[in-house]
């Protein structure tokens, strides 16, 4: 009898998460072989489909690499038992063999394949008698995610800084079947295809949707304005995000007042762009980040960002950032031991939602964008409305040398999003490329360029003789 549903297939590979994924480049082998008819046969299935697409940026192999990114950086720090491999994060020496390298890499294409699928079966009018709206939409979400996931593996190993660079990454926009060879794309037809797919969804996407777990044209739009940032293309970066930032609200997105309400909400904040659900002993994400606490690096500097400060205290917040505050001091750290992760790991009620994109972030990319394009005056708008929000005077970004102005957005960032989902260390890959900051200047253990770029895992290697590894 033949497989008749898709969510059996997306069922059987997710089911995969709780472990390690060793294997092939794309090695995503279903328990079941998918057949394509009647999988998708009409609105209802090509939904129900569509929430699988959603449901893999949930996988362990992919939820669970979001506090790496930090330690690589030395905004956290490990404790405890650590991270599986994680020592090879905290002194940058990352090996092909680590296995969380593996698992992040074939979970990110898990995402694509999926989303490729759907993109296949609706192209074609599987779903029958869905409006063409509709599956212009479902296409369009499922281009998001795909844009999103090879932004990711861009980001993570691909020389994402140089568009010049022939070293980007294996781009899949027909679904495989984990046997295909492909060569890597150049950095600029990397970023191509992704803006491409995200061109698409800004036309095409929902413009709303109830639930902050599902993405719309508003996501795409800051989605293509972090994008262009990546690529130094910050007139047209600082133009989108602006666009956001004026139409959020219209579009049912807006900055909460109090900092640590984000994370109490979860998905359902106001804030949220792109987030997981997660709800109830079924629907979690392995978060792991009772595993780590914050670093001397993010101490000190959230000490030092406020005026006249000496050493902070963790039982009052005296001398602290308040975001760094809120996130570990004992009262409001949680059974994790993070404040941005307020929830604990099991249970039926709330659970810790994953951040992919929030409005927060937008703000911080348009002020980066106009300090770079010389627009001073919006860039301290947009950064001190973010300070506000932190609690900093309103006079705080206006005092700021305009010398120490990019330096100065780059901290802040830092404290507004570390530990959520490794933009600390993308910003300071970028950073140090626009020779904004030096090599070894948060970690020592950082000692050359080709530290900047995670190395391919040996998985993928074997599994596609036409990959080449990044230079050593």
């Amino acid at each position: 009898m033949k497989i008749k549903y898709l969510g059996i297939y997306i069922a059987a590979t997710l089911s995969m998460s709780a472990c390690s994924m060793v294997g092939d480049i794309d090695d995503i082998k279903p328990y079941y072989k998918m057949e394509t008819d009647n999988v998708v046969y009409n609105t209802e299935s090509a939904e129900s489909v569509l929430r699988g697409v959603y449901k893999s940026w949930r996988t362990f192999n992919v939820s669970s690499f979001r506090p790496y990114m930090s330690i690589l950086s030395g905004t956290t720090a490990s404790k405890g038992g650590g991270l599986t491999g994680g020592q090879e994060f905290i002194t940058n020496s990352i090996q092909a063999s680590n296995v969380a390298l593996s698992n992040v890499y074939q979970g990110s294409y898990l995402t694509i394949n999926s989303a490729n699928n759907l993109i296949m079966l609706m192209e074609r009018g599987d779903a029958k008698g869905t409006p063409e709206q509709r599956v212009l939409e479902i296409i369009a979400e499922c281009k998001i995610q795909r844009a999103l996931a090879h932004f990711q593996l861009l980001r993570h190993f691909g020389y994402f800084f140089d568009l010049q660079s022939n070293y980007g990454i294996v781009l899949r926009d027909q679904p495989f079947q984990g046997t295909e060879t492909a060569a890597r794309a150049t950095v600029q037809a990397s970023y191509d295809f992704i803006l491409q797919d995200l061109d698409f969804a800004i036309a095409h996407a929902p413009a709303q949707q109830e639930f902050h777990y599902y993405v719309t044209q508003m996501t795409a739009k800051a989605i293509k304005a972090k994008v262009l940032l990546h690529m130094g293309k910050y007139a047209l970066a600082e133009q989108i995000a602006q666009e956001v930032i004026e139409d959020a609200d219209n579009k049912g997105y807006m900055l909460e007042d109090d900092f640590s309400n984000i994370f109490i909400q979860g998905y359902e904040s106001t804030e949220v762009l792109f987030a997981t659900y997660t709800s109830g002993a079924m629907e979690t994400a392995s978060d792991q980040v009772a595993r780590t606490t914050y670093s001397d690096y993010t101490k000190r500097m959230a000490d030092g960002l406020l005026a006249g400060a000496s050493d902070g205290n963790l039982a009052t917040g005296a001398g602290y950032d308040p975001r760094f505050y809120m996130m570990f001091n004992p009262a409001s750290a949680g059974a994790l031991g993070n404040g941005k992760y307020p929830y604990a790991s099991n249970g039926t009620g709330k659970h810790n939602t994953q951040m992919i994109l929030r409005l927060g972030e937008i703000y911080f990319i348009h002020a980066e964008a106009a300090a770079r394009n010389g627009h001073d005056s919006a860039a301290r708008e947009s950064f001190q409305k973010m300070a506000s929000r932190a609690g900093y005077p309103m006079n705080y970004v206006a005092q700021l040398p305009s010398e120490t102005l990019l330096r100065s957005i780059f901290d802040h960032k830092v404290l507004e999003l570390f530990a959520e989902n490794g933009e600390d260390w993308f910003d300071y890959v970028r950073y140090y490329k626009a020779k904004n900051i030096g090599l070894n200047a948060i970690k020592s253990t950082i000692k050359a360029e080709s530290q900047l770029v995670l190395p391919f895992p040996q998985a993928a290697l074997a599994g596609n003789a036409l990959l080449t590894q990044n230079p050593l």
